[in-house]
């Protein structure tokens, strides 16, 4: 009898091994479940699905008893989901021992409605019922008064603003307590911000949420723009529509002055609509209240100086890269297929074939005659489905990086 292998599965079920005869696979192992109950079970049994008789199959007696069709331990991406109905209405139901965010959001990216049951509640029947009949998107059921995730926010959900899913929104359907204020978060990284100075994407979100909840606030909405630069709003599609969609009485999130705007105009600009709209806006790395007069003019001075330190940087850059070019120096990143000439002479070329690289790019091209009729998207889902090798350190393809190579490589 493998011990460790008891423990898993057992630990995986949230339950506790109270016996066990690690030298014959014929007595029974004692174990108890997540609910407290005390059973004995075979080890073959519990490696074949075996589990608590008391409870295993609660929900299960629920949904016969309802007539509503399931099937149970049904793959999805990858992640099994214990309860899965199909049919004009397609719900997931997860159980605590289930209920993890990624599931949350797998079920809900394949169009699935989300039942989570916390805990042993009462009237539980009922309530999945209505959940069901009522078709809700997603749905806590639990004892106690509905609460944000601790480690996570409830923004599962995605809505892409534009072709290359720069801007995105990300909210939750579920609404906020009378007593919670309403949060409206705002992120822009760049390449460049993410390395330099670890403003991803997940460092952002996180240090909004935790803000959310020191203000007593729910964080409803995440407007998001990725890779564009802050020197102008013309092209952040999520700071557009957070402008349009500000109410009175939200508070607006957002990190630093620089993720807002990056010249004065445009960050007073922005100001001045959240205050006209008796909203609130909450800088993080200044915890700066703007609705005062002494809290608008220091934002009016950290906006002209962040302005002035982008402009002097601007031209200092200008300045070096005209040097390097009237050079000969400028050695600028090979793209991927290439890498750079070991050969410094004036005549040789900056950046040379990489033959390994280039392995995956004439990979691409046989497969792209195949694939023809695919989007970039489409093509990269392909690509990771695969398991062709990504392009250096990504983790998979992505469509926007797939477009740049096939069209540098001329690949159709």
């Amino acid at each position: 009898m493998d011990k460790d292998r008891v423990e898993k599965l057992v630990n995986d079920k949230d339950g506790k091994v109270i016996n066990i005869d690690e030298k014959d696979i014929f007595s029974k192992i004692q174990l108890e479940c997540w609910e407290n109950h005390l059973f004995e079970v075979y080890y073959n049994d519990l490696l074949s699905g075996e589990w608590c008789p008391y409870c295993k199959d609660k929900i299960s007696s629920i949904l016969e008893k309802l007539h509503i069709p399931f099937e149970k331990n049904v793959i999805l991406s990858g992640k099994v989901f214990e309860y899965v109905i199909e049919g004009s209405r397609k719900f997931v139901i997860l159980t605590k021992k289930d209920g993890k965010m990624d599931k949350v959001e797998i079920a809900q990216n394949l169009n699935y409605n989300v039942i989570v049951i916390e805990e042993d509640v009462d009237n539980l029947s009922e309530r999945i019922w209505t959940s069901i009949k009522e078709n809700i998107e997603f749905t806590e059921i639990s004892n106690k008064k509905k609460k944000i995730e601790e480690k996570t926010h409830l923004c599962v959900k995605e809505r892409i603003l534009n072709e290359d899913s720069s801007s995105i929104l990300k909210f939750t359907d579920l609404e906020k307590d009378e007593d919670q204020k309403l949060i409206k978060g705002y992120i822009r990284v760049s390449t460049v911000m993410q390395v330099q100075d670890g403003y991803s994407l997940e460092a952002q979100e996180s240090k909004i949420f935790q803000e959310s909840k020191k203000l007593n606030g729910f964080l409803k909405e995440i407007y998001i723009d990725k890779g564009i630069s802050g020197g102008s709003t013309a092209k952040r599609l999520a700071l557009e529509l957070l402008r349009k969609n500000i109410q009175e009485g939200d508070w607006i999130v957002v990190n630093s002055v620089s993720r807002l705007a990056r010249n004065t105009k445009d960050l007073l600009t922005i100001v001045d609509e959240i205050t006209n709209k008796k909203a609130h806006l909450l800088i993080q790395d200044l915890n700066l209240d703007i609705t005062s007069p002494s809290g608008k003019l220091i934002l009016t001075l950290i906006g002209s100086q962040a302005q002035f330190e982008r402009e002097i940087t601007s031209e200092r850059v200008k300045s070096v890269m005209q040097h390097l070019k009237e050079t000969g120096a400028l050695r600028t990143k090979p793209p991927f297929g290439y890498k750079m000439n070991e050969d410094r002479s004036s005549a040789a070329p900056i950046h040379i074939k990489d033959e390994e690289e280039f392995k995956t790019i004439n990979k691409l091209k046989k497969m792209r005659k195949i694939y023809s009729h695919l989007t970039h998207t489409q093509f990269a889902d392909v690509l990771n489905n695969e398991k062709v090798p990504p392009p250096r350190k990504s983790k998979k393809w992505y469509h926007k990086s797939l477009k740049i190579i096939m069209e540098r490589e001329n690949i159709k």
